[in-house]
């Protein structure tokens, strides 16, 4: 019975992140409506990738040493011990 609720389950989840993806194909290429659901696609493509590159760079620990580098206005005050 759980393997049965399970699979129901994930063909739920996975059928509502395949109705996300955008179709441009039946619309005009030369057309406006053609290159703003172009666009809006490559935001959603790019968004994901700046997500999935921020959560690899917190894991590694590089995004909390720049932002240390970075707070700082001078290479002395970089250098200082605290």
């Amino acid at each position: 019975m759980k393997k049965i609720f399970i699979i129901i389950i994930s063909l739920f989840l996975t059928n509502n992140l395949l109705a996300d993806d955008i179709d441009c194909g039946n619309l005009d290429k030369l057309s406006k409506d053609y290159a703003k659901c172009i666009t809006e696609k490559s935001k959603k493509k790019s968004k994901s990738i700046k997500d999935k590159i921020n959560a690899n760079l917190e894991k590694s620990g590089l995004k909390s040493k720049y932002k240390k580098y970075n707070s700082k206005k001078t290479l002395k005050d970089l250098f200082k011990k605290q």
